[in-house]
C-alpha cells in the first residue's frame, strides 16, 4: 500500500518524522508532500529527509508571514487552484496513481486539498486525518466547547474521512464524538525508543550526585497565550537561586513574542550568567535530543486560566522518561498516574509558591533524584512508539477492507 502524507509542520516535527520513519522500516512506500509554511527559505522540490519520496511545495513569500500563511489556508476553499502544483509533485515522486492509497493528513488546512486529490488524481485513495491537538477551546467554567477556525476545517471535511488517527483522546476519554463515520485509533505521542544513546543516559543517572551539576530543562512551544511562562521563570529564579550547581536551558518558538520574552528572561540572565540560557526559536530535533538525553529533569506548564486546559500526550514528557529525566509538570496529561512515581504532577490550582518550593525540596536530595530518575528510564518501555506505531498500519489495512464511501 502507498502512503500520501500530507503537512504543514515544521520539516522535524516529532509527530510526522515518528510516522514516516515507523512506515519506512515496515516496507511501505511513502511520500511526502510538504507545504514549507515554517521554511519559506528552503528550496522547492524533491526533497528526502528520512528515506521518504518528497516534494516540498513553497509559500509565495520567503519573509512575508502573513501573506503565506493567508495564501496556503486558501487552499483549503479553493484547492482546486493548487491542483496544477500538486498534479507535477505527484509526477516528481513517481507516484503510482492507479493502485490503492492512504492520503495521511496531518494539519486540518489540507484536508480539503486531500479531498481533491482523492477526486482528482486517484482512482483508489482512503482519507486518513492525523489529529495532533485538539481545535476546540474550553472555558473554565463551562462544559461546551467553543469550536475554531480548524475545527471548521474538520466540520467541513469530516464525511470524506475514512480513518482518524488520535494523539489524545481528551476530557471525555471518547472517540466516538468527532467524525462519527471514520474509523477511529488512538496513538499517542510516544517516542521511538532507539533513537536515543542508552549509554550515555545510564552513565548520567549512575555518576549522578550530590556534587552533579543538575540541568534543567524546558524545550517546547513559548506562546504565552499558553504556556505558563512565568511559572518557568518562577522556579528557574527559585531553583538558581537554592541550588548552585543547578543550570537552566528554555528554548522553542515563541509564536511572535520575542521581545517580551526576551523582556522576561532578561533579569535572569543578568543574574546568573550561563547558569541560565535560552534560545526563542525552533530548536532542531538533533539539538533537542541531545538536551533531553544531558537533562535531570524537564518541565512542562500550561497556563492555568487558557481556554486550552484538555487532556493531552505531550511529545517531551515521554521524551524525559526516555531520557531518564525527572517530569515535573502541571497540566492535564494522559497516563498520568502510571507516571507519577518518577514525576511531581501539579494540578491547575496548586498555588505557584507549592510548586517552586517542591522542585527545590527535590533537587536538594540528590538521592531521591536518582531514584526517579532510574525509575523514569525503566518505566519508559511502556511509552514507546513501537508499542503504538502499529495502530497506524492496523487503521490503514480496516480501512482498505472497508466499503469505500461515495463521492460527494
Amino acid at each position: 500500500m502507498k502512503i500520501v502524507i500530507l503537512d504543514e509542520h515544521p520539516l522535524e516535527d516529532g509527530r510526522v518524522g515518528r510516522h514516516i520513519k515507523y512506515l519506512l522500516r515496515n516496507n511501505n512506500e511513502v511520500f511526502r508532500l510538504h507545504f514549507s509554511i515554517f521554511a519559506p527559505e528552503l528550496k522547492q522540490g524533491r526533497f528526502s529527509h528520512y528515506g521518504e519520496r518528497g516534494f516540498r511545495i513553497n509559500p509565495p513569500s520567503p519573509d512575508m508571514r502573513v501573506l503565506n500563511y493567508l495564501v496556503f489556508n486558501t487552499m483549503y476553499f479553493l484547492p482546486s487552484l493548487f491542483a496544477p502544483g500538486i498534479e507535477e509533485a505527484l509526477e516528481e515522486m513517481a507516484v503510482d496513481r492507479t493502485a490503492p492509497t492512504v492520503l495521511h493528513v496531518h494539519d486540518p488546512c489540507l484536508l480539503k486539498v486531500a479531498i481533491m486529490m482523492k477526486r482528482q488524481f486517484f482512482k483508489d485513495a482512503r482519507i486518513v486525518y492525523d489529529r495532533h491537538e485538539f481545535y476546540e477551546l474550553f472555558s473554565r467554567r463551562g462544559q461546551l466547547p467553543i469550536p475554531t477556525r480548524d475545527r471548521y476545517y474538520e466540520t467541513v471535511a469530516e464525511g470524506e474521512i475514512a480513518g482518524v488517527a488520535h494523539a489524545s483522546l481528551g476530557r471525555r476519554g471518547g472517540l466516538e464524538s468527532l467524525f462519527s463515520g471514520a474509523d477511529h485509533t488512538h496513538i499517542p505521542n510516544f517516542p521511538l525508543p532507539d533513537t536515543y544513546d542508552d549509554a550515555h543516559i545510564l552513565a548520567k543517572i549512575r555518576s549522578f550526585n550530590g556534587d552533579s551539576v543538575i540541568r534543567v530543562l524546558y524545550v517546547g512551544s513559548l506562546s504565552p497565550l499558553d504556556r505558563d511562562i512565568r511559572l518557568l521563570l518562577k522556579v528557574a529564579s527559585g531553583v538558581l537561586g537554592s541550588t548552585a550547581q543547578a543550570t537552566f536551558f528554555i528554548g522553542g518558538p515563541s509564536s511572535g513574542h520575542d521581545e517580551e520574552l526576551q523582556q522576561m528572561m532578561a533579569p535572569l540572565q543578568a543574574e546568573y550568567g550561563s547558569r541560565f540560557r535560552f534560545n526563542l526559536g525552533f530548536i532542531p530535533r538533533d539539538q533537542a535530543r541531545q538536551l533531553a538525553e544531558n537533562c535531570h529533569v524537564g518541565l512542562h506548564f500550561i497556563k492555568p486560566e487558557t481556554a486550552y486546559w484538555v487532556k493531552g500526550s505531550p511529545n517531551k514528557v515521554f521524551e524525559y522518561l526516555r531520557c531518564g529525566a525527572i517530569p515535573i509538570i502541571r497540566a492535564s496529561i494522559e497516563f498520568s498516574d502510571e507516571i507519577s512515581p518518577c514525576s511531581l504532577l501539579f494540578d491547575r490550582d496548586t498555588p505557584e509558591e507549592e510548586i517552586v518550593l517542591a522542585v527545590t525540596e527535590l533537587l536538594s536530595d540528590p538521592d531521591r533524584c536518582r531514584r526517579m530518575m532510574e525509575d523514569a528510564l525503566s518505566l519508559s518501555s511502556k511509552f514507546s512508539f513501537e508499542v503504538v506505531g502499529r495502530n497506524y498500519l492496523n487503521l490503514y489495512e480496516r480501512i482498505r477492507n472497508s466499503h469505500p464511501r461515495p463521492d460527494h
